[in-house]
C-alpha cells in the first residue's frame, strides 16, 4: 500500500495560516501582547510547534475531503 499523497500549495496555506492564528493565540495566552522580542519569540515558538502537530491531521483531513469529492 504505497499511494504517494501529493501536498499541494493551498494545503501549506492552509496549514501556515491556521499556525500563524493559532501561534499568535497561544503567545496572548502566556504574555501580554506587545511588541517585544518575547512576544515575537512565543508567536514563532507556538507557531511551529501547530503547525509540527497539525500537518498529519490536515492532510487526513484533506484526503477525506478528496474522497467524498469523487464519491
Amino acid at each position: 500500500m504505497t499511494e504517494d499523497v501529493p501536498v499541494t500549495r493551498r494545503d501549506l496555506l492552509i496549514l501556515a495560516g491556521v499556525s500563524i492564528g493559532g501561534g499568535t493565540i497561544i503567545a496572548s495566552l502566556l504574555l501580554s501582547p506587545a511588541l517585544s522580542p518575547q512576544f515575537i519569540n512565543a508567536i514563532f515558538v507556538g507557531t511551529m510547534t501547530l503547525a509540527f502537530f497539525l500537518f498529519i491531521p490536515v492532510m487526513g483531513l484533506r484526503l477525506f475531503i478528496d474522497d467524498w469529492r469523487e464519491e
